[in-house]
């Protein structure tokens, strides 16, 4: 392993000795722990399997705009099978299987998959900032600090809004960044094209956001730690865009600083908000690598698998 493929994983050390340090220098944190009971482990799973669940229907969407009919198991599997890659790899390497899968079994074009995706991206953060940006204004009594919070989401959602209403040129030159833009101006030029596909993005989009706020409000919850729904989802909407920040493997250490950082600025504190992104990361590996490794059996084993005729590619 080259010395850079190392750097992410020395990177976690650090964190997770950094984490370890602190908790022991905060007991009342890890007494938090004492109240959850298994029951309500379980319920975290299952909003994390079910979260998860919904990135397959992105996936099923998205295929089928370029042709490809997945099977069920292909697209309620393969999101598992990313989220797990992702948590044993850095910069998204589950994703990196994904894309292999998808072009070695259904000659899926990766780039033009990969815009799609870029796109869908995209929308997240649109939906996200927008929520950001209501539910901060409404949380302004929570002290000064929350305009931050306005300010950061309001530039975002303008930044992206101009993206989508103002045609952008293609960028020259071969630089990441102008690739990723000009992947994310083709997708969004295919996707606005189906008006039917925007309506169902949108609806999937905000009941992902919602699940996933929803799922932190109970993560709060079951550490007896009282926090509004919006209060938990504004939470939630700042781990979001830690994904921007992709240099450990499963983004860990990232999220839980903007977590952290968000539970402080509504009085919910700094420590309380990295045990639920903890919580909240572990029900989501638990649910990964429960049914990841089954789906990556059966669709590993289907890769020397024929296609049925009519499976191909509709060029």
């Amino acid at each position: 392993m080259k010395f850079k493929g190392v750097i992410p994983f020395v990177v976690v050390a650090g964190i997770v000795i950094g984490i370890g340090v602190y908790l022991n220098a905060n007991p009342e944190l890890l007494d938090l722990l004492l109240n959850l009971s298994w029951e309500t482990a379980v319920i975290l799973i299952l909003l994390r399997l079910v979260f998860l669940g919904l990135n397959g229907v992105f996936l099923k969407l998205y295929a089928q705009k370029l042709g490809v009919t997945l099977r069920m198991r292909e697209w309620v599997g393969l999101p598992y099978i990313t989220a797990m890659g992702n948590y044993l790899t850095p910069l998204s390497g589950g994703m990196l299987a994904r894309a292999a899968y998808l072009k070695n079994r259904h000659a899926l074009p990766f780039t033009q998959f990969a815009a799609l995706l870029a796109t869908n991206y995209l929308l997240t953060f649109w939906m996200a900032a927008l929520l950001g940006m209501v539910i901060s204004i409404l949380l302004l009594n929570q002290g000064d600090v929350i305009w931050l919070l306005i300010t950061f989401f309001t530039v975002i959602w303008v930044g992206i809004t101009l993206v989508l209403l103002f045609p952008i040129p293609q960028l020259p030159g071969n630089y990441r960044l102008f690739r990723l833009v000009n992947q994310v101006v083709d997708g969004w030029m295919t996707i606005k094209q189906d008006r039917r596909l925007m309506v169902y993005l949108f609806l999937l989009t905000t009941t992902s956001i919602t699940l996933n706020g929803s799922t932190f409000w109970f993560a709060y919850r079951a550490l007896n730690i009282h926090v509004s729904l919006q209060g938990a989802l504004l939470v939630s909407l700042s781990g979001v865009f830690s994904v921007i920040i992709a240099i450990t493997p499963g983004n860990f250490g990232v999220r839980e600083a903007f977590v952290s950082l968000t539970s402080n600025m509504i009085g919910v504190g700094v420590g309380e908000g990295l045990l639920v992104s903890l919580l909240v990361r572990v029900s989501t590996l638990a649910s990964a690598f429960t049914l990841g490794p089954f789906f990556a059996f059966f669709l590993t084993h289907e890769l020397s698998t024929p296609l049925e005729k009519g499976k191909e590619v509709n060029r």
